[in-house]
This record gives structure tokens, C-alpha cells and sequence, in this order.
């Protein structure tokens, strides 16, 4: 996958200082940008489907992490954009999350909320605890986790820190998830844009003069 990455910092001037606050992530491939705080680090992303991967300071070994997945998914495009809210019903529901769940090696799915935001569509949002092995190490985990359909790909955002550490990174998982934006899709008119293909063109009137019998003004 082609990834350009554009970063800008967002600049807080306060009398005699200038501070760099967050970074602005965007892929043009995909259509998507977050911000994330400037002490978060952009990782190698692990899986195929993997945008973007960045993780927080662990300072006390509580190991946030967010990552963004992008695949396509065109099983709902037949449907118009004023069915986005019922297709996030049938799509990305319990079902859903269980199954993108059991790549883990324990889960508990907690409360799931249907008719959320994610960019500028709907999504389902979850929350869950799991366990990760590698070999003999084990973590215990918590996550907050959004999922939405928009045009032909499916984006799903997930945020996990270790069990005891979760309550401390919240409010940055929500921010970043918040930050999210998807490059535009859908017009908010279900038309479109109207043409006005009678403006500045010739109107022709049957008259008897002229080759053609018609007249232009």
C-alpha cells in the first residue's frame, strides 16, 4: 500500500513560548487523518491491514496503543448513503465485535452501542478486556474500539492499555478517536449538485428564416 504521511504541528502560542501539542496524521491512499499528543510515537504497523499504529509514553508500563485498520469492503454499496445508520445496525454489531475479538486469546466483550460516530459516519462502539500471549509473557488488557462503513472500506479504530492502566489513558483514547476524519464520500444532497445546463447556453426558436428554420438568441 502506498502511504504518504503528512505531519503538522498544532502550535499553542502563549506570550514569549511556542509549544507543539499534537500532530496531524494523514493518509491520502485511504482518505484518513487523527491527531495524537506529540509525546506518542508513530509504530511499525504489525498486521496487513494496519494504516497506523502509535503508541503513548509508558512510563509505568501501562502501554497505550491505537491502531487504525483499513480494508475494503463493498457488500453494502449497492444501498444509498440514507441507509448508512440500518447497514451499521446489520454490519458491525455484537457479531461483529465477538469475531474481531477472537483473534485474541481471551476475550470479554462489554457494552456495545449502535448509532455512534466515527469520521463522518455512522459506526458501532465497543468495549472489551482481553488477554495477549507471547510465549510465556501474558497481558491483560482493556480497549475501546470504534467501527464504521464508509463508501467501500471498512475502518476500524482501536485503543487498549493494560487492565490497570486504562482509566489513566481514556481521555486520550477518545481524543484521538474523536479527531478521526474520512475523506468525503458522500454529498449531503442525495442529487448532488444540480447543473444548471441552461445557463449561458443558446435557446432556439422555430422561425422561417435560416437554413435550419430556427433562430438562436
Amino acid at each position: 500500500m502506498m502511504l504518504r504521511l503528512f505531519i503538522a504541528v498544532a502550535v499553542l502560542c502563549l506570550p514569549g513560548l511556542a509549544k507543539a501539542d499534537y500532530f496531524v496524521w494523514q493518509d491520502e491512499g485511504a482518505g484518513l487523518s487523527l491527531t495524537f499528543p506529540d509525546t506518542w510515537k508513530v509504530q511499525n504497523n504489525v498486521n496487513p491491514n494496519t494504516l497506523m499504529t502509535v503508541m503513548g509514553p509508558s512510563d509505568l508500563n501501562g502501554q497505550p496503543v491505537c491502531r487504525v485498520d483499513v480494508t475494503p469492503d463493498r457488500r453494502y454499496t449497492i444501498f444509498p448513503a440514507r441507509y448508512g445508520d440500518d447497514v451499521q445496525k446489520v454490519a458491525l454489531s455484537v457479531p461483529f465485535w465477538k469475531a474481531y475479538l477472537g483473534n485474541y486469546d481471551e476475550f470479554q466483550l462489554g457494552n456495545v452501542y449502535d448509532g455512534a460516530g466515527l469520521g463522518r459516519w455512522f459506526a458501532s462502539y465497543a468495549m472489551a478486556s482481553y488477554s495477549k500471549r507471547f510465549g510465556t509473557a501474558y497481558q491483560s488488557r482493556r480497549a475501546v474500539m470504534y467501527a464504521s462503513l464508509y463508501g467501500d472500506k471498512l475502518y476500524v479504530v482501536e485503543c487498549s492499555a493494560m487492565a490497570h492502566e486504562y482509566e489513566r489513558w481514556d481521555a486520550d483514547f477518545r481524543g484521538i478517536i474523536k479527531s478521526i476524519d474520512f475523506k468525503k464520500a458522500y454529498h449531503e444532497l442525495p442529487t448532488g449538485e444540480y447543473a444548471d445546463f441552461l445557463k449561458e447556453a443558446e435557446v432556439f426558436f422555430w422561425a422561417p428564416q435560416g437554413p435550419d428554420g430556427t433562430t438562436a438568441y
